[in-house]
């Protein structure tokens, strides 16, 4: 595999896929609905506001930042912006539609979490258990000391102490992502490392088996690096559960929320749901996103390939109203429709810093999220205590407490040169629709 093409693809919010499959077709598909609409008034955001916040979308769309967007703001558990924009597919005239489904990337990560909190509560883990009571190949972790370049050899040097579950949950076990170390492309292509996805028939366990054989980047819990720590979860979430990951998503976080429209992978006769995917350059207009499909990768994603490996960093597919269900489950403290899944306790976990005084940039990080700090970046009129992750393919949500609000931006997009003016555009327009501040 062409390294370059390893490090241009896996960027810095990972990535998508893998199990069961979707029932319902576009065509015939009739959205179920956990919430009621609210006026925006009603719930104390601005009308007017609003529409600017759809004409900067719109915009987005006419100057071909994005193809096309669903958006979602939910205030006190009802929603009081929900419209989708643009396009699912350009060259068919195919408007995107809410429903419609998305490759969230990352935005797999804070699923992955809420379900080692399920088994913390079961008594199947516990957050200092080290990974290798679930993963043998763990035990005695070694830290890179040196590489050489002409013929890719290393040297190592023995970690001081085993990585935890709190480690991977904190992305401080010194697990990396290949897109962010040059040295690190370069080893997992040469051990076959999957970091998203694959056609071929691979497993979760063989490929994390692999991945404990390549050293850490540092000392765990000396830093935040951001990785495949996640991945490893997922393989800890099928030991510890006996059940495979996929499976154990559906029947303890899927079914009970009726998320019946989020997964790994699902069939080619539902595809017209999922939505095109678009990469734009500073040098041109948006075209349909192609990659070489020795990366797992292709136009049809997830539709194809052996649909065997489940990325618990990075694999899922979703919509706007499933992410909502999940969201709106934690904002309640870990209860929805009348279903419990956590405890409100255990939550904690979620809500607060869990890293002590590291910083992801100027946030804390919790299991599973970003955490806006006090002392933080409060541009865009963030509030302190907002929970945050978004995922590479250009889709983000974010978790107000403060406002009891839970906002949703779901694009398709990668690489994309615009992410950053979309994202900050966005968030202002939404925070600035708040009267009360």
């Amino acid at each position: 595999m062409n390294p370059s093409i390893r490090q241009t693809f896996l960027f810095p919010v990972c990535i998508i896929i893998s199990g069961f499959l979707f029932s319902c077709q576009k065509e015939s598909f009739k959205e179920k609905s956990a919430f009621d609409v609210a006026e925006p008034e009603s719930r104390g955001i601005s009308a007017d506001s609003l529409m600017r916040v759809r004409q900067f979308l719109q915009n987005a769309v006419d100057d071909q930042w994005i193809s096309g967007a669903v958006a979602m703001l939910s205030i006190d558990g009802d929603i009081v912006f929900e419209e989708a924009f643009g396009f699912n597919n350009i060259a068919q005239k195919d408007s995107m539609e809410t429903p419609d489904i998305f490759r969230i990337a990352s935005m797999t990560k804070p699923i992955t979490t809420l379900a080692v909190l399920q088994l913390y509560e079961a008594g199947k883990l516990d957050f200092d258990d080290p990974v290798s009571k679930f993963i043998p190949e763990f035990a005695d972790p070694r830290i890179l000391d040196s590489f050489n370049p002409e013929d890719s050899t290393y040297t190592t040097k023995p970690a001081a102490k085993e990585i935890t579950l709190h480690h991977l949950l904190t992305h401080t076990s010194g697990i990396a992502y290949s897109f962010s170390d040059t040295v690190l492309n370069i080893l997992y292509g040469k051990a076959g490392i999957i970091e998203l996805t694959t056609l071929e028939p691979v497993s979760l366990e063989e490929n994390i088996a692999k991945l404990a054989q390549i050293p850490l980047v540092h000392e765990p819990g000396e830093r935040w690096t951001y990785g495949l720590s996640i991945d490893v979860l997922g393989r800890v979430i099928e030991v510890a559960s006996g059940m495979p990951f996929d499976r154990y998503l559906k029947e303890n976080i899927f079914d009970p929320l009726e998320m019946d429209d989020t997964g790994f992978y699902f069939d080619s006769t539902n595809a017209d749901r999922l939505t095109t995917m678009y990469s734009n350059h500073p040098e041109e207009n948006l075209v349909p996103f192609q990659v070489d499909p020795t990366l797992g990768i292709t136009a049809d994603y997830p539709v194809q390939g052996a649909k065997t490996y489940f990325s618990g960093g990075g694999g899922l597919n979703s919509t706007a109203r499933d992410y909502l269900k999940f969201s709106q489950m934690l904002l309640n403290g870990g209860e929805f429709n009348g279903t419990r899944l956590v405890k409100e306790e255990t939550l904690s976990h979620i809500r607060e810093n869990r890293i002590g005084e590291l910083r992801l940039g100027s946030d804390y990080f919790s299991y599973g999220f970003a955490v806006t700090a006090p002392d933080g970046d409060l541009k865009r009129r963030k509030k302190p205590g907002r929970l945050s992750w978004g995922g590479a393919f250009q889709t983000t949500f974010w978790i107000d407490q403060e406002r009891n609000a839970i906002v949703i931006l779901l694009t398709q997009t990668f690489p994309s040169h615009h992410q950053e003016q979309l994202y900050e555009g966005f968030e202002q327009g939404i925070n600035n629709s708040y009267k009360e501040d």
